[in-house]
């Protein structure tokens, strides 16, 4: 029954999910192998399904231990948060777990950080890694958010998401002295600095691009990080397309120009997460971020 549910075995099946290796999750609980194996029978027992494929070299958490291990890491933080709150120890601090796309990790989170944490009971950690990985890790239980743009994926269950704003990508080349643009689309070859391809704005850049087969680009410069490519675009190496996030200081000092409005691509910026209950500060996290699409 789940009333015998015990601490200790929450303990065990998220020692073994990091360490997929009873083996190895035994000696870290330090007990024996076969009395390590009998407490996660027990705990799949108690619960009613298999939490670990024992069929997959390395173990592999089943579809339903992928929600389970979430509801352990965040019951396990909120029990010893609450403890520590109630003895008056206010050294013990929730994690908030955030995989990012990377312009957005370096433009735009911060800032909702910044407004959101108004006091130290919580620890943030930032990733900034590709979307393949993020989806990975927020499937695994590893993070309890994804920033991200639109993606089919997570868009249903077992994920929720809130859109949190609408972003564009504008064509911009670096202005001279006067505040004019360095370059034009004259019909004259202009020196392209990209997003790769399996990048989410090099697949926006590439379907625009699929479809004006006549814009005078000549590749001169490839990244998957937009910082990169703002640094190219501002020391006049060529043009290429940034989003409104990352530029908007540079246009209000004329600093860097919108080539060609008609050629900017709108893109939805969205959080994603698991249904799965996550800790205290984590569902009020997920409350302010999802509060700034009506701002």
């Amino acid at each position: 029954m789940i009333s015998n549910l015990e601490i200790k075995w929450l303990h065990d099946i998220v020692v073994l999910e990091e360490c997929r290796s009873f083996t190895l999750a035994a000696e870290k609980r330090n007990i024996s192998q076969s009395s390590f194996s009998r407490r996660i029978q027990s705990i799949e027992s108690s619960v009613g399904f298999d939490i670990f494929d024992r069929n997959t070299n390395p173990l592999q958490l089943t579809p339903q231990g992928k929600s389970f291990i979430v509801y352990a890491r965040n019951l396990l933080d909120d029990v010893y948060f609450q403890i520590n709150r109630i003895k008056g120890i206010d050294n013990d601090k929730q994690k908030i777990n955030i995989s990012a796309a990377h312009s957005l990790s370096v433009f735009l989170l911060p800032d909702f950080i910044s407004q959101f944490s108004q006091n130290i009971d919580k620890i943030f950690f930032v990733e900034s890694i590709n979307v393949n990985e993020a989806v990975h890790k927020l499937k695994e239980g590893q993070s309890d958010f994804i920033l991200s743009f639109y993606n089919e994926e997570l868009m249903s269950s077992p994920f929720l998401h809130a859109k949190i704003l609408e972003s564009r990508l504008h064509l911009v080349s670096l202005c001279d002295k006067n505040k004019k643009p360095i370059f034009a689309l004259d019909g004259k070859t202009l020196p392209l600095m990209k997003y790769t391809d399996e990048s989410y704005m090099g697949r926006q850049v590439n379907q625009l691009m699929d479809k004006s087969t006549d814009l005078p680009f000549e590749l001169s410069f490839v990244s998957s990080m937009s910082d990169v490519l703002k640094r190219m675009v501002l020391n006049g190496s060529g043009v290429g397309w940034l989003p409104d996030f990352s530029i908007k200081n540079e246009l209000e000092r004329s600093e860097l120009a919108i080539l060609d409005s008609t050629l900017s691509i709108t893109m939805g910026v969205y959080i994603y997460r698991t249904e799965a209950r996550l800790n205290i500060s984590s569902e009020r996290f997920w409350q302010f971020m999802r509060n700034q699409t009506s701002k």
